[in-house]
C-alpha cells in the first residue's frame, strides 16, 4: 500500500475522530501496523485536548524509533507541564538520537520556566545536535541569569556547530551590527561583470561577506588528466585555499554549491 492508497483508506475525517476519541485511538494502535500508525502520527495535526494523551503515551513502548519519536512530537503539542518529566527520560536514555532530540525539542516547546534546568543539563549531553536542540529551548529564557551564563560557557564548546550557534544567535541579538553588514547587498563594481583571471588570485579581491551564491565545478584530480597539478597532495593544497577564501567571501547563513 502507497502513500496515496493510505490517504483514501484513512482520511482527515477518521484522524479527526482518532485524536478526539481515546478508546478509538487506542484500538486503533492495537489492530494497525506501524506503517498505518506512522501515517496516523504524521497527520494528526493540532491537538486541541487531552483525549489522545493516554495511547500516545503508550506508543513511547514502540520498537520503532520512527513511532516514538512521533508520540513524543504530538505529546508535546498538549503543552502539558506534567509531561516533563516522560520528556527528560526520553531525552536521557532512548536509544535513538532522533527521539531524543524530538524529546529535547518538547521540553523547550513547553516554555515553561520548570523545564530550564532540564534543559541546562541537556546542555552537557555528548550529541552537539541534541545540546543545540537545548539551546534552542533556552533561547526563550534568555533574559535569566543562569540561561545567559550557561549560554556564554558554550562559546568554547569542542564542536564547532554548537559554536555556530551561540554565535548566530548573538548576531541575532545585535540588529544594529547585522545592519551595518547590509546583508542583502554586494559591491556594485561586482555586478553582471565576467572576470578571466586565476581564481586564487581574484579571489584575494572580493571583501569578507560580499558573495550570497557561489556555484563551482572545481577539478577532479582523478577524472581528467590536469597537468598543473604536480601532485595529489599539491592539488588538495589548492582546493583548501580556494574553499576557503569562498568561506570567507560568503555571507552568514548564504550558500556555496
Amino acid at each position: 500500500m502507497n502513500k496515496s492508497d493510505l490517504s483514501q483508506t484513512i482520511d482527515s475525517e477518521v484522524i479527526d475522530t482518532l485524536k478526539n476519541n481515546t478508546r478509538a485511538l487506542r484500538e486503533f494502535i492495537a489492530r494497525e501496523n506501524d506503517r498505518k500508525i506512522i501515517h496516523v502520527l504524521q497527520k494528526m495535526g493540532r491537538l486541541k485536548n487531552g483525549n489522545s494523551k493516554s495511547p500516545l503515551k503508550r506508543l513511547l513502548n514502540s520498537q520503532n524509533e520512527n513511532i516514538r519519536q512521533l508520540a513524543i512530537k504530538n505529546l508535546a503539542k498538549l503543552a502539558d507541564i506534567s509531561l516533563l518529566v516522560i520528556f527528560m527520560k526520553y531525552a536521557k536514555e532512548d536509544s535513538s538520537t532522533q527521539v531524543r532530540r524530538e524529546s529535547v525539542s518538547a521540553i523547550g516547546r513547553l516554555r515553561h520556566h520548570d523545564a530550564i534546568p532540564h534543559l541546562v543539563e541537556m546542555l552537557d549531553d555528548k550529541d552537539p545536535k541534541v545540546v543545540i536542540q537545548a539551546i534552542r529551548g533556552l533561547l526563550v529564557f534568555s533574559n535569566e541569569d543562569i540561561v545567559k551564563n550557561k549560554l556564554k560557557e558554550l562559546k568554547d564548546h569542542p564542536n564547532e556547530l554548537v559554536q555556530r550557534t551561540i554565535s548566530r544567535e548573538e548576531n541575532k541579538s545585535k540588529p544594529d551590527i547585522l545592519a551595518q553588514k547590509n546583508h542583502i547587498c554586494s559591491p556594485a563594481y561586482m555586478h553582471n561583470v565576467v572576470v578571466h583571471g586565476d581564481v586564487v588570485d581574484i579571489l584575494e579581491s572580493v571583501p569578507d561577506e560580499s558573495i550570497h551564491l557561489t556555484f563551482t565545478s572545481p577539478p577532479y584530480y582523478n577524472a581528467r588528466d590536469y597537468s598543473i597539478y604536480q601532485s595529489y597532495a599539491v592539488y588538495l593544497e589548492f582546493l583548501e585555499k580556494v574553499f576557503t577564501e569562498v568561506h570567507r567571501i560568503t555571507k552568514e547563513g548564504r550558500f556555496f554549491i
